[in-house]
């Protein structure tokens, strides 16, 4: 072989060599930062299921890519305008609207930690999106979901046939019959007679496994070991998402920096905060509830007042409830237009009107005007969010994992994180 031939040869190897390793370079620092990732999502399954067993391994670095381009969504979620943070999957409405607000304070993505990355990934893939749920799953999931229902009811035709329940025997008999009847006739006219197929067998739930499932097929199909890494993370995408907020929550109001030094062993933390005192710190806005919008007795007596309510009765501008003046003992009003264009915890008021819900309306209106006059005042039963606590709970006819919180004496019914632009759009749907 010629001199400059060998030269050639031996330049090309060299070059073959160099991208090995930078290939080799690349690989590794993936599955590195993969494990840390993986090894935190196994603790916060562990922590919420006081399991002892992890639920991924190596081979599931194949999530990495998924992971990331959830979390650089979820970081736009939470920081877009025109999408209120409405999370599906969880009962917490105020702990995560504390989350969401703790996390849209910072300036950029870089700012967060690995455990409220992962946080901002199930934002992405949880918060209600409108363009989802006019979709609809496939035949194949459609069946697969009939099947479950029918199981699930075969289980409990199996309990009700050892206690000898004739009643409940025939109910789950005829629950079957019809279930096997839907899935016939799904079958028969592949997919197209749905008459009569009620329970929203086609529609999607991204709480729901099956679902998760059919949304990333594509990677699933792409091998065993995709499938199997995806249908791990369906499987418990809830159980996931809520051992996520439970270790956020013990680092913000634990003090636990380390998310690993959280014991699985314990069922409950404790808050104890007073909603009247973190007003102001916290900039909360209070929906008013429609009684309070349309009364009298809730405006004061000038000029001001009574032209906002004329305003509001004209659908001119809206007002609602932000900041408490602690010399007065009054909360603020203002006009929606007159915040400050950022996000908001906005709280949606329902004070309660007493046991009798028979009253007069005259006498529900006395007892909702007391209860939130002595809340301005600092009086009487306060509410606070006393705690979060894990349970296990019932969900779609299993027994799951679960997070509740435990707001005592709450005056509200709704907690959310939004724009100061969504909030008359909101206030129009669902106060009024």
């Amino acid at each position: 072989m010629p001199e400059r031939q060998r030269k050639k040869s031996k330049n090309k190897r060299i070059r073959k060599s160099k991208n090995k390793t930078k290939n080799q370079k690349r690989s590794i620092h993936k599955r590195r930062e993969a494990k840390k990732y993986i090894e935190l999502l196994n603790h916060a399954y562990k922590t919420l299921t006081s399991s002892y067993h992890d639920l991924f391994h190596k081979e599931d670095y194949l999530l990495l890519s998924y992971l990331k381009t959830g979390i650089n969504r979820g970081w736009k979620v939470l920081n877009d305008k025109n999408i209120i943070k409405e999370i599906k999957c969880n009962s917490l409405c105020m702990t995560l609207t504390i989350l969401n607000s703790t996390l849209g304070k910072r300036n950029k993505l870089e700012d967060l930690d690995i455990l409220q990355k992962l946080y901002l990934f199930f934002i992405s893939y949880l918060v209600e999106d409108g363009e989802l749920s006019k979709k609809e799953v496939s035949l194949k999931h459609a069946l697969y979901k009939i099947e479950l229902q029918i199981m699930a009811k075969q289980k409990d035709l199996e309990k009700y046939t050892e206690k000898g329940d004739n009643r409940n025997i025939k109910k789950c008999n005829k629950y079957i019959e019809n279930k096997q009847k839907h899935k016939q006739q799904l079958i028969e006219s592949g997919g197209k007679n749905k008459e009569g197929i009620t329970g929203g067998i086609f529609n999607i739930d991204v709480c729901n496994n099956i679902d998760c499932e059919y949304l990333n097929e594509y990677q699933m199909e792409k091998g065993p070991k995709y499938s199997e890494s995806y249908s791990k993370l369906c499987r418990n995408i809830t159980e996931l998402f809520k051992g996520i907020v439970w270790l956020n929550m013990c680092q913000i109001f634990g003090n636990i920096k380390n998310p690993y030094k959280v014991s699985i062993r314990n069922s409950r933390l404790n808050l104890n905060l007073d909603i009247r005192n973190i007003i102001n710190r916290v900039g909360i806005v209070f929906l008013p509830e429609e009684m309070i919008y349309f009364e009298d007795i809730f405006y004061e007596n000038h000029t001001l007042d009574r032209l906002r309510k004329k305003n509001f009765l004209q659908q001119k501008s809206y007002w609602v409830y932000n900041g408490i003046d602690m010399r007065t003992n009054k909360l603020i009003k203002r006009d929606v237009h007159h915040l400050e264009n950022k996000h908001y915890v906005v709280a949606q008021l329902n004070v309660d009107t007493g046991p009798d819900w028979r009253a007069p309306y005259e006498t529900k209106l006395k007892t909702i005007y007391e209860k939130f006059t002595n809340f301005e005042k600092g009086i009487g039963d306060l509410p606070i969010l006393k705690d979060v606590s894990k349970q296990i709970k019932n969900i779609g006819g299993q027994d799951k994992y679960d997070l509740q919180e435990y707001i005592e004496n709450s005056i509200t019914l709704h907690w959310l994180y939004m724009h100061r632009d969504s909030i008359i759009p909101y206030i129009q749907e669902f106060v009024v």
